[in-house]
């Protein structure tokens, strides 16, 4: 074989090795069951991106458009994504040659004897023009450190999905937990004017001779618990009403909601199979691209075992008078490869490769963690679901029983025939019957909210 041919061979199978570097990645397996353990929430409406308009409540859908323009959280994360697209923009300007301008003006001496010493004339040179330096990509260094910008700038994208969807969430949590306390609160006031009524009626009946005193404190009493309970909203309401003002990028004392029945609509969502919502899962996908990154890096750390090979050169000029510096003889011109080759580096190479291989491996673990956090999201969603409509059929039935225990115990006592502590039991009972049924309702569309969470909020991510 011809020497020539000896070395092209040779050349290739270099750039054979250079290309596989890192073989191609194989994704890790992740939990990925065919079904979900609670199948009750298999019918329903699909899942759509403005999931919050399927409550049919106008004035969540405009607290939630606020969120994009004034939650400052958000604007973090875009921020965040806005990094790290401009260091893939500078990773990529690796991949092309660049080109200076370069200009100096140096006074030296030069060697002037067999001595060693320098001559007493000191001379000025000129010089200007142009550097070039353009890497040869022969092991893959730049293109893999390419890879791990771009899969590092798709996972800064999907973490600020995240975050806008976990924002959307938990606005819309707090939004239904305060109509819940409105409706609580409706509850309570209706309950405070019967018993105002009922504290009237005992005066009544005490004043006449027919019922002891100890009516009229009974009822005064139950009066005064109930205006107790009302009053105690108050705390909880302004936390949450102060919450979503924050939420909305707005301080809390310029922000108010009005109390007012609790009325929108509870949207039965669609669970799906489990390999939909991972593909749909803004946390997921972000896990995925830190892998991929953690991968290319792998490549970047192997690639800096071998020689560099950097394609560089310069034209200009150079005189040392300054009169003829621009003249055509004062010329120059230089090309060719620069080879840098590590020899010793303390280990430096090794424990870089090492590093980037249990970065790889810590990132394996936090797609596959992320994996089972998000089935454990949408299982939980789908068995507080499950509860609460089991539940709200049988709170309505025991609404249903307290109220007619209620109407018996108030005829009978105005019969004569009972004390009035079975009147104020039947009362108690039905007012926490109807307070009840007011928070299962309440859980039913936070739980709905957590499984819209959980199955990515209609997100389309890949």
């Amino acid at each position: 074989m011809k020497p020539s041919s000896t070395i092209h061979a040779a050349l290739i199978a270099t750039l054979l090795v250079g290309c596989q570097m890192t073989p191609d990645l194989r994704m890790p397996e992740a939990a990925n069951p065919a079904a979900f353990k609670d199948q009750s929430q298999g019918a329903g409406e699909a899942l759509r991106p403005d999931w919050w308009q399927g409550f049919q409540e106008s004035e969540l859908n405009q607290l939630i458009k606020h969120i994009d323009g004034g939650n400052l959280e958000l604007q973090m994360a875009v921020a965040r994504a806005d990094q790290a697209y401009a260091a893939l923009g500078f990773v990529r300007a690796e991949r092309y040659p660049s080109l200076d301008g370069r200009g100096s003006v140096q006074r030296r001496r030069r060697s002037g004897d067999d001595r060693g010493g320098f001559s007493s004339n000191p001379s000025t040179e000129y010089r200007g023009g142009l550097a070039f330096g353009w890497e040869i990509d022969l092991w893959g260094r730049v293109r893999k450190l390419v890879e791990a910008g771009q899969a590092e700038a798709t996972a800064a994208d999907a973490l600020t999905e995240d975050v806008r969807l976990a924002l959307r969430g938990l606005l819309a949590r707090n939004y239904f937990a305060l109509r819940t306390l409105d409706q609580e609160r409706l509850v309570l006031e209706e309950a405070v004017v019967t018993r105002e009524d009922n504290l009237k009626f005992a005066q009544r009946r005490f004043a006449a001779g027919i019922t002891p005193e100890l009516d009229v404190a009974r009822a005064d009493t139950e009066l005064a618990t109930t205006r107790s309970e009302l009053a105690s909203l108050h705390g909880p309401r302004t936390r949450l009403e102060n919450a979503i003002a924050v939420l909305t990028g707005r301080a809390p004392s310029d922000f108010q909601l009005a109390a007012r029945a609790f009325d929108a609509r509870l949207p039965v969502i669609r669970a799906g199979v489990p390999m939909e919502m991972l593909a749909a899962r803004p946390d997921v996908a972000a896990a995925k691209a830190e892998l991929v990154a953690a991968y290319a890096r792998i490549g970047v750390a192997r690639a800096e075992y071998f020689p560099q090979v950097t394609l560089i050169g310069s034209g200009g000029y150079s005189n040392i008078k300054s009169s003829d510096f621009l003249k055509w003889s004062s010329r120059t011109f230089a090309i060719g490869p620069e080879v840098t080759l590590p020899i010793f580096q303390g280990g430096r190479l090794r424990a870089n490769e090492k590093r980037a291989r249990a970065e790889f491996a810590e990132a394996v673990a936090q797609y596959r963690q992320a994996v089972l956090n998000a089935l454990r999201e949408v299982e939980n969603a789908l068995a507080d679901l499950t509860a609460a409509r089991d539940q709200t059929g049988a709170q309505d039935r025991a609404v249903e029983a307290a109220g007619r225990a209620l109407e018996l115990s108030s005829k009978r006592y105005r019969a004569g025939l009972v004390s009035s502590l079975e009147v104020v039991d039947a009362v108690r009972e039905q007012l926490d019957a109807k307070r009840r049924a007011v928070q299962i309702r309440g859980q039913q569309f936070e739980a709905t909210v957590q499984l819209i969470q959980g199955l990515g909020g209609g997100l389309s991510i890949r």
